[in-house]
């Protein structure tokens, strides 16, 4: 018997097997990763119709409702000469400055009674005619400004969305937050309001502003994110909030500032979302 013979027989037998086999491996393979990936993309997809769901059924609401001053919202400053107004607040809408008289005009803000976490926020603006000192010769200006710590003082510790012809939707971040901010692109970086500079900005990405009524939206998460919306268009994005002592700024008040410039906020709403 050629018992070398059979076993090379054999061994070739078993090379040959292996060689028809491998095809269905490698193919059972590549069928298990993209199962894996299907799955993976399912779940995916399954969340964001989840989160989807929630926010079209969550109702919007209207944060500074006419007649409720003291309750739903306070004005800063609250005494003024000749028992002025810089904020008229009428249904749904809010005239700053459009009746104040003279050449001079203090900021003010009108400010949330209530704390916000997650929410979405939208409003449309448009600029008036008057601008007064101390700025009648800068750039109309306003914004939003959310997570307010501390005194409701002008301007206090916050993150701002500005409102500024040709700079709406810029970051500020105010007296003592720490943010890291995407910049155009693509990279982040600190922005510390906590040390000597305690007025630090994040330029947005791009121009979206036009001549008349502009829609602003400001999406915020938490401590975890923010994202600001001109006309629709992403322009600037932010993440990981912290308080000057490293803890999470997790909530805060919101106001609409006034800022020596007529302007007029109007379908202002607010969508929390916990």
């Amino acid at each position: 018997m050629n018992i070398c013979g059979s076993l090379k027989n054999v061994r070739c037998l078993s090379t040959d097997i292996n060689l028809r086999i491998c095809p269905y491996v490698i193919i059972l393979n590549q069928m298990k990763i993209k199962i894996t990936s299907i799955i993976t993309l399912a779940l995916f997809l399954s969340a964001l119709l989840s989160l989807s769901a929630q926010e079209s059924i969550v109702e919007w609401t209207n944060p500074f409702p006419k007649d409720e001053l003291g309750t739903s919202y306070t004005i800063t400053p609250n005494e003024l000469p000749d028992n002025q107004k810089l904020f008229e607040i009428k249904k749904n809408k809010i005239e700053i400055l459009y009746t104040w008289k003279g050449d001079e005009a203090p900021f003010g803000m009108i400010t949330t009674t209530k704390e916000y976490s997650h929410f979405n926020l939208e409003l449309e603006y448009k600029w008036g005619e008057r601008k007064f000192a101390p700025r009648l010769e800068a750039k109309r200006d306003a914004g939003i400004v959310f997570h307010i710590k501390g005194e409701k003082v002008v301007w206090p510790t916050c993150l701002e969305c500005q409102i500024q012809e040709g700079d709406t939707g810029d970051l500020w971040v105010i007296k003592g937050p720490k943010v890291s901010w995407f910049q155009k692109d693509g990279s982040e970086k600190l922005l510390d309001s906590s040390g000597k500079k305690t007025y630090i900005e994040g330029d947005k990405y791009g121009n979206h502003e036009v001549d008349g009524w502009n829609k602003v939206r400001v999406e915020v998460r938490g401590s975890e994110s923010a994202k600001f919306f001109e006309n629709g268009q992403l322009v600037n994005e932010l993440k990981n909030f912290l308080n000057a002592d490293d803890t999470p700024l997790e909530k805060g008040n919101i106001a609409l500032q006034a800022e020596g410039s007529e302007i007029i906020y109007r379908n202002i709403k607010i969508q929390e979302l916990k």
